[in-house]
């Protein structure tokens, strides 16, 4: 059970602009979030879409909302989650209706995966430029800290890490959709991991020896 007092705190300073506390509230609540998402989620849409990438736009969303958020008792955070949630879950299934109803575009819902990077594996391709060794040894740890990470970088960053990285787009085709030259987008590619391992550092992922 977290600290509730600590959440206010954390929600408060997140309010004030400090998105390291942005980043521990949704390491803090990720758990719950995931375990209420794979109830929702049908065999059909598991199969087409990882939860993590419904979850990034909760939580990107959310980043973008928490001015807004009135602290009122110590459920009342995640109640303002869990709704965020639902709605992107409906938006998902709506989504998915219609691509049903268009054979067109049914054929081509997901990019070839032989390349994907799963969440996880992204949290470590990001810590390799480490110097420190990781902390994070469970699976649960890792997807809550790179959900965190990747969701408050900024936009480019995160548009080009989930093309290159998580969908595992070749460079190329990143940089032609883009409109950027092929190496921008590796410049991107090194300056984004870089920020998600800084952050995970602040997070605590990593200690020195």
């Amino acid at each position: 059970m977290e600290d509730v007092h600590q959440t206010q705190i954390l929600i408060d300073k997140a309010r004030d602009g400090d998105d390291t506390a942005a980043r521990r509230l949704i390491v803090m609540y990720h758990p719950r979030l995931r375990a209420r998402l794979l109830r929702q989620m049908d065999a059909v849409m598991k199969s087409k879409i990882e939860p993590e990438d419904i979850l990034q736009q909760v939580y990107l969303e959310a980043f973008r909302a928490i001015e807004q958020f009135t602290y009122q008792g110590s459920d009342s955070f995640l109640r303002w989650m869990y709704a965020i949630l639902d709605r992107k879950l409906i938006d998902e299934h709506r989504a998915m209706r219609a691509e049903r109803r268009d054979v067109r575009r049914e054929v081509n819902i997901a990019p070839s995966n032989n390349n994907r990077t799963t969440y996880v594996d992204l949290l470590a391709r990001a810590m390799a430029g480490s110097a420190t060794p990781s902390q994070v040894v469970r699976k649960d740890e890792a997807l809550s800290v790179i959900s965190a990470c990747v969701a408050t970088l900024p936009e480019h960053y995160r548009e080009v890490i989930r093309m290159r990285f998580l969908e595992g787009r070749p460079v190329a085709d990143v940089a032609e959709h883009l409109d950027r030259s092929i190496g921008s987008v590796h410049m991107i590619c090194h300056r984004a991991l870089k920020q998600l391992r800084d952050q995970a550092e602040k997070l605590g992922v990593s200690q020195d020896d």
